[in-house]
């Protein structure tokens, strides 16, 4: 189960740096180093949280059916992009 704890965490940091680099248009890596040069309940809480806002984002977007979801996932991949 820790194996599964530790792919899970650095996939889900691995999104929101994205998304993050994304937002403020910078570069990954400074994005990363951010992250990483605070405390691990920081970093905690900065992946949770865009996590936690992306899932609230996707719930907004559902709420005008497909087409909303279909706008939704378009964003997010011109957002990683």
């Amino acid at each position: 189960m820790a194996g599964f704890t530790k792919i899970m965490w650095v996939q889900s940091r691995t999104v929101a740096v994205m998304l993050l680099a994304g937002l403020t248009r910078a570069d990954p890596a400074r994005i990363e180093a951010w992250i990483a040069a605070g405390s691990a309940r920081r970093a905690g809480t900065i992946v949770w949280g865009t996590l936690a806002g992306l899932f609230a984002a996707s719930l907004a977007a559902g709420q005008f059916g497909l087409l909303g979801l279909c706008v939704f996932w378009l964003g997010i991949i011109l957002l990683i992009r």
